[in-house]
């Protein structure tokens, strides 16, 4: 669905992981660690997802729950991420397997902050997906955020340190409920670990105009 996968897109960009290891690595997000809840609502979809990350968003996971809606079918939909350096882990925890790929985002990101500095690659990449400002601010569980709109993506609303409280696109809505400055469930991160991994297709090319833009 369009409004997940640019939710999806843009926790990439602001939460997009890099080497800890390294203190000389540029961190790509200004939140060390940060998990927030939503709700979604709308015409093709509803249900809960939690965003987490860490260290600066070297690692991060997003869990949902939602269930998807067209032309009276619905279907429920479990899914559970985790993001580690460059590579992205979709993991079936029923099945107790998961699909290894490349983190599209990375190289793009950690180039654009290597010439731009980390303070300047949301404003990067927010124009990369044609989000202008709006000159709008709205408060969502307390916090303040500033709204952004596009044509084809619809509008949302982030706070100046980079955490998406709302998003609106095609019908659907997705809202922040709970946001906690802190690392969320630490086993969460090592879920991929306990799994049957298999390789999946490279989508490093797929968003190859985007990251041109960023570079």
């Amino acid at each position: 669905m369009t409004c997940r996968i640019l939710s999806l897109a843009l926790g990439a960009a602001f939460a997009l992981p890099v080497a800890a290891a390294n203190p000389d690595t540029p961190r790509l997000h200004p939140v060390d660690a940060v998990c927030i809840d939503y709700e979604h609502s709308g015409q093709m979809q509803s249900g809960t997802s939690t965003k987490c990350h860490r260290e600066y968003g070297y690692e991060q996971y997003e869990i949902s729950e939602l269930t998807i809606g067209m032309a009276g079918f619905s279907q429920s939909q479990s899914t559970f991420t985790v993001i580690i350096g460059d590579t992205v882990y979709a993991i079936d925890t029923t099945a107790n397997t998961a699909t290894q790929t490349v983190n599209p985002m990375y190289q793009g990101i950690a180039d654009a902050v290597d010439q731009a500095g980390s303070d300047s690659v949301s404003d990067a990449f927010l124009n990369a997906m044609g989000m202008t400002p709006t000159g709008q601010t709205q408060t969502v569980v307390g916090l303040t955020c500033n709204v952004y709109s596009s044509s084809m993506m619809g509008s949302a609303c982030f706070t100046d340190d980079g955490l998406m409280l709302q998003q609106n696109v095609m019908g659907m809505q997705v809202t922040a409920t709970a946001v906690a400055y802190d690392e969320g469930v630490s086993e969460n991160y090592r879920r991929h670990e306990t799994a049957t991994i298999t390789q999946g297709p490279d989508l490093s090319n797929g968003l190859g105009g985007l990251l041109d833009q960023l570079q």
